[in-house]
């Protein structure tokens, strides 16, 4: 059902990473959910009044906020979907993420509301009329809210969406509010002990849980999260397709959006190489990473000295000068320059206990306490 809709409603389906197709994607979704949970609501709403059950009412009203939800998902990859401006030189791509976080706040909301709703109603219990027609509208509402759920997972696979999962996250945990939901009807006919308000907080627990969840994962990259190991491993091996490359480091891959990527990496070509040869090789690798992984990069050139065995006696000393401070540790670039000053970055781990002006000097002094003949300048990466 997932496919004939796709291929029925999106034109151009594969291409996932085109703005326009996406918002083709959003529409679809969108256009579903709000049937889906208008029809949804109104038959939870007509069922819940008739019974006075605050549990089947609560659940009406969160599809009623699933219908907004889809409603905002609609609008964010409509706007993500513009080009990039003046003031927003790089797109507006994460207006994807923030229409997700807009959802995760409404779910959030409705879930505070219906705990709210449904603490009174454990104190206060009142009678429910349990009905087939109820019980009926409940489990259709779980089957369709299954389907609904597994919808909107195959499109944020297809499409690498958070909207998209945020939807199907919060449909998944309203099958499980609704189970509960009938649980307590059935255990009300059966035995005449009224769970109502129990059922109510549960639900509204669960749809406060999703809401939290979706929260954290869209806020993600919204902060800045790290760059997709897999996305870094193929840039490298791109870059060193080409034998003149030497060595490849300081990859970074940032994103403004859902297939809107852009990256930097440095090269080491051999110092003899001449400027126009160096930027031919980086205009190269430029090319083929836009071409082969649809990404924006900008490429780096370091020159590497080859072929000095005083030179390399002196990179493999320093390395083992570092390595004994610590094994995480590892650099890169190592330069002399006006014949006394010797100059490298150092990759640092996140998680590195110490400061970098305290790391900073304790290389420092552990190189130049090692070759004394030179002064130490050290650049600390943070990766």
């Amino acid at each position: 059902m997932t496919e004939f809709l796709i291929r029925k409603f999106v034109k151009d389906f594969d291409n996932v990473n085109n703005s326009d197709v996406r918002k083709e994607y959003g529409l679809l979704s969108g256009g579903v959910g709000i049937c889906v949970n208008l029809l949804l609501c109104i038959m939870k709403l007509a069922a819940g009044f008739a019974s006075g059950s605050v549990g089947i009412i609560g659940d009406g009203i969160n599809n009623l906020s699933d219908a907004g939800s889809s409603v905002v998902t609609m609008l964010g990859l409509k706007m993500s979907a513009k080009p990039a401006d003046e003031e927003h030189p790089y797109g507006h791509g994460r207006i994807e993420y923030i229409a997700a976080l807009i959802i995760a706040g409404i779910i959030l909301l409705v879930g505070f509301e219906l705990l709210k709703t449904s603490v009174g109603k454990l104190l206060e219990p009142e009678p429910v009329e349990v009905s087939v027609l109820a019980l009926a509208v409940m489990a259709a509402s779980v089957v369709f809210k299954v389907w609904l759920g597994i919808f909107n997972r195959q499109l944020g696979k297809k499409t690498d969406s958070p909207a998209f999962n945020a939807v199907a996250l919060d449909s998944m945990s309203d099958c499980v509010a609704t189970s509960v939901v009938i649980a307590c009807l059935l255990i009300y006919e059966a035995t005449g002990f009224n769970l109502d308000g129990a059922a109510g907080i549960v639900v509204g627990s669960f749809i406060m849980y999703s809401g939290w969840g979706a929260a954290s994962e869209t806020l993600q990259p919204i902060l800045g999260k790290p760059a997709d190991p897999e996305i870094l491993g193929r840039i490298m091996e791109i870059a060193i397709r080409d034998r003149r490359v030497l060595g490849v480091h300081d990859v970074m891959a940032h994103s403004y959006g859902p297939g809107n990527v852009f990256a930097s990496v440095h090269i080491e070509v051999i110092s003899t190489m001449t400027l126009m040869e160096a930027h031919a090789v980086a205009s190269r690798l430029e090319h083929a990473i836009d071409k082969e992984l649809d990404i924006q990069a900008i490429v780096h050139v370091d020159p590497k000295l080859v072929g000095n065995p005083e030179f390399d006696a002196l990179v493999k000393k320093l390395s083992e000068v570092l390595k004994g401070i610590d094994d995480s540790l590892s650099m890169h670039d190592v330069h002399i320059f006006h014949g006394n000053r010797l100059v490298f970055d150092v990759e640092v781990p996140y998680s590195y206990p110490a400061g970098d002006a305290e790391l900073e000097k304790m290389i420092v002094s552990a190189m130049e306490a090692c070759e004394p003949d030179y002064r130490v300048a050290v650049k600390l990466d943070r990766m």
